[in-house]
């Protein structure tokens, strides 16, 4: 058979990409029609700056756009605006425990700001003042929902973390952050394989204000 050169047909659509908002990380846009990209975490404690920042040049030399660091400590809260300066791609400051993590995240020039509000003390009560900081800060807040952090409320409500209850604390947490007009989100779940096609299928309940499609990051291994 004789190669003319013509390239061969793409390969058919799978499904249908979910229309979602567009958000910018940095210079790098997620959702909508945005390319996937690619995004890692780094393992080294975040306080240890050079050692972050020679991982964060590795990942990037391996095809790496965006890079989350894990902020626990105020140690890790420190070192964030030296290695979001020095990093070559845009940073996510992985939040816990203390929201006053938040506001020195955004303070150092983060390109967004990861936060699980069920391992972070009083979050709802401090929407209002995260809202308005990343709001003119111009930056995303990345909503994470994990089993091992859900809810006592939502625990006692469905018995464990089922992914009704990971959708609802998802949805929850994001019209909270919309009632202070911000919806600059995108929503991470993470859970066994059974909850990604319901976290995606699920309807939003009747109750929780919904103006915007959420970009949403599945997490998801098998056991």
């Amino acid at each position: 058979m004789v190669d003319l050169g013509i390239p061969s047909a793409p390969l058919p659509t799978l499904h249908p990409r979910r229309k979602t908002k567009q958000l910018k990380v940095g210079n790098v846009g997620v959702g909508s029609d945005s390319p996937v990209s690619v995004q890692s975490m780094c393992t080294t404690l975040t306080a240890d700056v050079n050692a972050t920042l020679q991982q964060i040049a590795e990942l990037t030399a391996s095809g790496c756009q965006i890079v989350r660091v894990a902020v626990p400590s105020q140690d890790d809260a420190d070192a964030l605006a030296q290695i979001a300066k020095k990093s070559q791609i845009p940073v996510i400051a992985d939040i816990h425990f203390q929201p006053k993590y938040i506001f020195a995240a955004i303070d150092a020039g983060c390109a967004a700001v990861r936060v699980n509000p069920g391992n972070i003390k009083q979050f709802d009560d401090k929407v209002k003042e995260v809202a308005k900081a990343a709001g003119d800060a111009g930056i995303p807040i990345r909503i994470g929902v994990n089993a091992g952090s859900l809810d006592p409320r939502l625990l006692a409500k469905y018995g464990k973390a089922t992914p009704e209850a990971l959708a609802e604390s998802a949805l929850w947490e994001a019209s909270l952050f919309e009632e202070h007009g911000f919806s600059n989100i995108k929503i991470s779940v993470i859970q066994q394989v059974m909850v990604t096609d319901r976290i995606l299928r699920m309807p939003s309940p009747d109750k929780i204000p919904v103006t915007s499609f959420w970009t949403i990051h599945v997490l998801s291994w098998q056991n």
